[in-house]
């Protein structure tokens, strides 16, 4: 079983269903910390208030549009004004903008937060991507059940344009043409909000008789995928170095209080713009040391002919005897050369022969990536470009040449275009009932984010992988440009079979993500009709979750990210 699917289980079958505001939501927001947690990352939890459910909001909305179709015949204005009022609030929540469902009986939730911060050098900026998921599972409704839920967006659209229709009505109602037709208008304002009753009832039974469910593929999937990419991208931590500790700026007061500094220990901080303080080359001694300036090459000598860097007076611990570059790589090295060896000029130096033309060279290699490695058989550590080779190991420029090499050998296996960009993982609360963790969020970390790309990743676990390129249920928006040109480069660089499609259904984290403003895109698979295998219903269980699914997921969203 693979690392994603072992989340899954866990989430849906260890936790079980994940209602917001639950108990159940809570120990798999606890689940979710401690995966980051154990990577090595530091973890915000953001608390707050949701509503429990989005179902008694929308009753309100539908008894509200019948009640003004009804008392249209008695009250008409009155009953317009009302209509009005109802299709707006309505449209408001479906917007993920606020609405009814802001004043309904709430209960907590939380975020769960950890971020990737890649170590930058001074004045350099970093991509910023925001990688969402969110861990709650729904109430299962009869609007979702497999004889209704595929004639799901017919019945759903049908409902928000009578709605509206229904104060339009009640306007032409009061044309004064149409008075020959005394009941009429009345009767069909009449018949048009009695379909209201339908979602009416079904949102009441919701509530009163459905229960939760276990929310494998809606969206313990989802959560898998991004634990996946997480996995991808951090790398894991080693106990033997406090890297944590290295990611996180602190100043003096949060460091101490983050108990990391000593108690005796003094901080002292240097200005960013200020000039650093060259450190000290000599162990001992107060006086400055002058460097000469090398003279040019003579005609017909190269840079390479040239002796190398001497200081013009020797320190007044020098040995006797001994030239002042020899003295300098004594004191950094801790010994000097024999006694009689003779000063090695810029050639020595850099391990190249007197036939060496950089010119030439550099011509042939064409790339840095072209310079020689060698193969892990090979007992010789290979020729880097003037570094010191095997039989160089007495040479004081082995240490620093040697480290380096280490380096590379370290990190040639990481993918920097992953690595060295900042992402946040941030797994939500309260998605299903109207998206409200990822509104905290916004609210909260929004001018953090305006340059941020969100890539939103929701019920992957069956079906195809898609990138959704419009959503939205009260308009629909556009996914983010960059990210949609991102994904079809991954898709095309990597033969990927993954295709783009607008979604229609229900609000996803990227909704009012995009109805803000910000750059985002969701990631989510469908079935052959274009619908989302078991949404909100009982079926929706491990045992119909695709871990081929996961791992695809998990790698095209790490195949956008190297495109970014």
């Amino acid at each position: 079983m693979s690392g994603e699917m072992t989340h899954v289980v866990e989430l849906a079958e260890t936790i079980g269903p994940r209602p917001a505001t639950s108990d159940a939501e809570a120990a798999a927001a606890d689940y979710v910390q401690g995966v980051f947690e154990t990577r090595g990352l530091p973890v915000e939890r953001q608390e707050f208030d949701t509503p429990r459910t989005y179902s008694w909001a929308f009753v309100i909305y539908h008894m509200l549009t019948i009640g003004a179709a009804v008392l249209s015949h008695w009250w008409l204005w009155p009953a317009f004004v009302l209509g009005v009022v109802s299709a707006v609030l309505m449209w408001l929540d479906l917007d993920t903008r606020g609405g009814l469902s802001a004043f309904m009986p709430k209960g907590p939730s939380q975020n769960v937060i950890a971020r990737h911060v890649p170590r930058v050098g001074r004045n350099e900026r970093v991509h910023r991507i925001v990688i969402v998921a969110h861990y709650d599972s729904a109430r299962s409704s009869l609007a979702f059940s497999p004889g209704m839920v595929r004639n799901f967006g017919m019945t759903f659209g049908l409902m928000k344009a009578l709605t509206f229709a229904v104060p339009v009505l009640v306007a032409i109602s009061a044309l004064p043409w149409l008075k020959v037709l005394k009941l009429w208008p009345w009767y069909v304002t009449v018949a048009a909000s009695a379909y209201l009753l339908v979602p009416l009832l079904i949102n009441v039974h919701r509530e009163l008789a459905m229960k939760p469910v276990p929310g494998a593929n809606d969206n313990a999937s989802g959560v898998a995928a991004m634990l996946g990419v997480m996995e991808r991208i951090v790398p894991e931590p080693d106990a033997s170095w406090p890297t944590q500790a290295l990611r996180v700026r602190r100043g003096e007061e949060e460091a101490r209080e983050a108990e990391v500094v000593p108690a005796d220990v003094m901080l002292t901080y240097e200005p960013v713009s200020g000039e650093r303080r060259q450190p000290e080359l000599w162990a001992g001694g107060d006086e400055d040391i002058d460097w000469d300036e090398p003279a040019g090459p003579a005609r017909g000598q190269t840079a390479l002919d040239m002796p190398a860097p001497a200081a013009t007076e020797p320190p007044h611990d020098q040995e006797a005897g001994e030239s002042a570059g020899d003295a300098q790589r004594r004191k950094l090295f801790g010994r000097a050369p024999a006694q009689g060896q003779e000063r090695r000029g810029m050639r020595d130096w850099l391990g190249v022969g007197t036939d060496f033309d950089a010119r030439r060279e550099g011509k042939d290699i064409g790339s840095w990536d072209r310079f020689h490695e060698p193969d892990e058989d090979e007992d010789e550590i290979g020729w880097k470009g003037g570094s010191a080779a095997a039989e160089g190991l007495d040479d004081p420029g082995f240490p620093a040449s040697e480290a380096a090499r280490i380096r590379r050998r370290a990190t040639q296996e990481s993918d920097r275009d992953l690595s060295e960009k900042e992402v946040w993982f941030v797994a939500t609360g309260a998605e299903e009932v109207g998206t409200w963790g990822m509104r905290a969020f916004l609210k909260e970390h929004g001018p953090e984010l305006h340059d941020a790309l969100i890539i939103n990743i929701d019920n992957v676990g069956s079906g195809a992988v898609t990138y959704v390129s419009a959503e939205g249920m009260a308009r629909m928006y556009h996914s983010d440009r960059r990210l949609m040109s991102a994904a079809r480069r991954a898709v095309v660089d990597g033969n990927l079979s993954v295709r783009s499609r607008v979604y229609k259904g229900l609000s996803t984290d990227a909704t009012p993500a995009l109805a803000r403003g910000y750059r985002a895109m969701s990631v989510m698979a469908f079935d052959i009709n274009g619908r989302l295998p078991n949404w909100h219903w009982a079926t929706d269980t491990v045992d119909n979750v695709d871990e081929a699914n996961l791992e695809q997921a998990a790698d095209f969203v790490c195949a956008v990210i190297r495109e970014l």
